[in-house]
């Protein structure tokens, strides 16, 4: 009996330190600052933020007579690398950002883009438009890797934070504005973003327009990719559904809602889409409560139908989806979560985290290079 005792105690205790190790294992890789991989085009990178207002565009999602406010980073092929490289993010901007999951730290997570490098000039310009909408969960630098992947290759890359829609936004100035506390209806949401997308590409025009900016005269309006991931996936297929300044369209893993869903979409377009299969803590639910793996199974049916009804129209379409990548595989977080957070974490798959954004770049880089530059 004794025995038993001493060998249930050491087991358990066993069993107690291996979780204190992993525990601390887990708090210790949050203070690690993951590495992003360098971007393979020839050109060095640019990067500038700006703060623009669409004077012709109430934010529904305020009281007043306030017009729409975007935070937007733009990504751009540079003369040459600048004297001072971009930080991830703003300390002002992480430091307000609300996170639930254990979350791994922006600070000291190098980027490959010089804040604010003279633009290019000369052979390759103007440069092709790429409008990248994120997730409604993420902040643009969280797809740095793809951004900078692209203006290597001769992109502009410009990306409008979710003001009231997405995470805290902190403006240059240090204005901070939270979300919005009610939840906006799906298509009142999806036609104030299609119309941030709109408002991004007016003030590109402008932008290109007048000899005081470094862009003057660099930016192809006339080429213009519109990319999203998640809910941005949902917003650029709607946006490609919609109006005719969208030349080619890409969306990450996101859903389908609007026009694009029922009409379908007459442009050039991608889906790139996770593999599908349902995350750990679900597939245990589903060994007690069959009728979760049926819906599961319902619900991927339902989507794979909005997608080829979406294809049904388009002169080039792809649907392609990608094994072992999962829902954040698709930008940087795949990268900035480390192991054991890595495994742990329901969103990230199997491929790992490097490897779901070189996929990425290489399938995004493809299908742009093939509608936009090879189509002159």
């Amino acid at each position: 009996m004794r025995r038993l005792v001493v060998r249930t105690l050491w087991s358990v205790g066993t069993v107690l330190v291996a979780v204190a190790l992993v525990f601390g294992w887990a708090m210790a890789s949050l203070n690690i600052a993951g590495t992003l991989p360098p971007p393979t085009g020839p050109y060095a990178i640019g990067r500038m933020e700006f703060d623009w207002t669409d004077q012709s565009r109430p934010d529904p999602f305020i009281s007043g007579k306030q017009n729409r406010e975007l935070d937007v980073f733009v990504w751009y092929p540079a003369e040459r690398p600048g004297t001072k490289q971009a930080i991830y993010l703003r300390d002002n901007w992480r430091d307000n950002l609300a996170v639930s999951f254990p979350w791994p730290t922006y600070q000291g997570v190098r980027t490959y883009s010089w804040q604010d490098a003279s633009a290019i000039r000369g052979k390759g310009a103007p440069w092709p438009v790429v409008i990248f909408s994120p997730g409604r969960g993420e902040v643009p630098i969280e797809y740095t890797s793809l951004a900078e992947q692209l203006a290597s290759e001769g992109y502009i890359v410009a990306s409008p934070a979710n003001t009231r829609t997405g995470p805290t936004v902190v403006f240059p100035d240090g204005r901070i504005v939270k979300s919005g506390e009610d939840e906006p209806e799906i298509e009142k949401l999806l036609s104030v973003c299609v119309g941030d997308i709109g408002t991004v590409l007016k003030h590109l025009t402008l932008l290109n327009g007048d000899s005081r900016f470094p862009f003057f005269e660099k930016i192809d309006l006339q080429q213009a990719g519109i990319i999203g991931h998640s809910w941005g996936g949902a917003v650029s297929a709607e946006f490609c559904s919609v109006d005719d300044r969208c030349t080619v369209g890409v969306d990450l893993d996101g859903g389908l809602y609007g026009g694009a869903a029922q009409k379908g979409i007459r442009k050039p377009f991608l889906f790139l889409v996770g593999e599908g299969t349902p995350p750990y803590w679900l597939r245990a639910q589903m060994l007690f409560r069959p009728s979760l793996k049926a819906r599961w199974a319902e619900v991927r049916k339902e989507e794979n139908a909005r997608w080829q009804t979406a294809c049904g129209v388009s002169p080039d379409c792809q649907i392609e989806t990608l094994p072992g990548v999962r829902h954040l595989n698709f930008g940087d977080l795949g990268i900035l979560f480390r192991r054991p957070l890595y495994w742990l974490h329901p969103m990230l798959g199997r491929v790992g985290g490097q490897q779901g954004v070189r996929i990425t770049r290489e399938k995004v880089s493809e299908f742009l290079h093939r509608s936009l530059r090879d189509r002159n």
